[in-house]
Formats: C-alpha cells, sequence, structure tokens
C-alpha cells in the first residue's frame, strides 16, 4: 500500500527498486524536563504534534522551535492539535515548550495522520486554554483561563460561579467590615479588591482547588467548556464533573488511558 504524504496531500508510490518514497513524519516529545512550558501544559512524553492553527504540521524539528520563538516574540498563540494515544486534543501555548523532540516512525505518521482527517479545527481565535484540576475521586474542576471582567467587576459573583466558599466568606466579610467603618474605606475596599482580582483571578482559583485537594491535571484548548469535558472524559473515562455536559462518568474498571 503507497503511503500518505500528509503534508503535500499525495500518496508516494513505489519506485522502481520495490521501496516506497520516504513518508513526511510528525514530531513528537521525547522528554520534558522538570522546569518546561511543556510540563506546565501537562503534555507527556510520546505526545504527538499533529498540527499547527488546523493545518497539519510535519516539517523538521527545528522550524517547529522557530515557529514558538515567533510566536513568543509577537506575544502570539499558536493552536496545536496533540496526539495522545488514540486521543486528539488541543493546546494554545505562546513560547517555546522546551522539551526534547523526536521524529515519529513512518508508521505512526501514517496512523496519528489518519487520525487527524477526523478531528474537528475551528478558528484560533474560538478557543481559549481550559485547566482541568482532579481529586482522587476524579471529581474535576474545569475553568477557561481566558480573563474575565466578572471577576474584577463583581468578586463574589465571580467566587459564587466557581464556588469558591472561603475566599467567597472572606470577601463578604471584607466588604461589610469595610461599610461599618466607613463609607470611603468601603470603596477603597472594593477598588483593592477589584484590582486584586483582575491581577491573580486564575491563580486563585487554582490555589484554592489545592486547597480543596484537586490537583492540576490536564490542560486543553477548546471552544467551550462542554467540549474541554469531552477531552477530559475520553482521557479519563471515570472523570466527573459538578455540572456535567457529557453525562455520567464510566463506572466500569477502566482507568485513564495511557499512552501506547
Amino acid at each position: 500500500m503507497a503511503d500518505f504524504d500528509y503534508d503535500s496531500g499525495s500518496a508516494s508510490s513505489a519506485d522502481t527498486t520495490g521501496n516506497t518514497a520516504s513518508t513526511a513524519l510528525f514530531i513528537k516529545i521525547k522528554l520534558i524536563p522538570r522546569i518546561a512550558h511543556g510540563r506546565d501544559l501537562r503534555l507527556r512524553e510520546g505526545d504527538i504534534v499533529l498540527a499547527i492553527d488546523g493545518k497539519v504540521y510535519n516539517q523538521d524539528i527545528d522550524n517547529f522551535r522557530d515557529l514558538c520563538d515567533q510566536a513568543e516574540e509577537r506575544e502570539e498563540e499558536l493552536l496545536l492539535t496533540i496526539c495522545r494515544g488514540e486521543i486528539l486534543y488541543d493546546v494554545l501555548i505562546n513560547k517555546k515548550l522546551g522539551v526534547e523532540l523526536e521524529y515519529c516512525d513512518a508508521e505512526a505518521s501514517n496512523t496519528v495522520g489518519a487520525l487527524f482527517s477526523k478531528h474537528d479545527v475551528g478558528p484560533k481565535d474560538q478557543y481559549c486554554n481550559y485547566e482541568a484540576l482532579r481529586d482522587i475521586q476524579r471529581n474535576v474542576v474545569l475553568y477557561d483561563t481566558a480573563y474575565s471582567s466578572v471577576a474584577t467587576i463583581a468578586p463574589p459573583l465571580w467566587l459564587l460561579q466557581h464556588r469558591a466558599w472561603e475566599p467567597l466568606v472572606a470577601v463578604v466579610v471584607t466588604y461589610v467590615t469595610a461599610i461599618v467603618v466607613h463609607w470611603a474605606v468601603f470603596v477603597l475596599t472594593v477598588l483593592l479588591v477589584a484590582i486584586y482580582f483582575h491581577r491573580i483571578q486564575f491563580r486563585l482559583i487554582r490555589n484554592y482547588s489545592l486547597f480543596t485537594e484537586h490537583y492540576f491535571w490536564h490542560v486543553c484548548a477548546a471552544r467551550s467548556s462542554a467540549e474541554a469535558q469531552k477531552v477530559c472524559r475520553q482521557i479519563d473515562p471515570k472523570c466527573d464533573f459538578d455540572f456535567s455536559h457529557v453525562g455520567p462518568p464510566d463506572k466500569t474498571g477502566h482507568s485513564e488511558r495511557q499512552v501506547a
């Protein structure tokens, strides 16, 4: 069978000696150092980079690093499509991954290239990264990392949306105490709290999730929380969400899918 060149979109045929033309190879993560952006994004060794901004990417490793450097310099984002085993998902990056890369073999490149043909990728500006934190019972806290004006304008409402009860109580008590002291103190307090939440809103939610024993588990780019939940459920069929868009978790003995 002829090998398919996913870069050019044409099949390569066998030459007169019986050898097939070389297949364009995808790149994959060989090693992730302890400190690397790839580790922050919860990428794993063996993950394959299939596409950038919705277009198949099977060029050389140096060119990939150059694209990451350019994204960082221009303060832009790249939408990577990652293949983990048979699961495809997307993630936004804005700087170099800091990982060691290598090429897939021809067989793996053909296999994952076929998987990408079934993967739906929309315009990049429709995506934002979602962070998933999971506890030992596999209950997942999922939130998008796009800036929220609600966190600045109405911190208590934003905390209520994220079910961060202890910080919510602390903010309300702070407001009540300030207004009892003086209306001017209350206004100043509201302003300072708004500035504080504007600067660290998602760091606060992440730290609160750690406080409730939810640990940083997965990052993916999606167009909605429902789409992000679907990715998480594919990776771990037993994971569960407070407001699930994907139904109840798998109750069988299947655990989190591992990379082949």
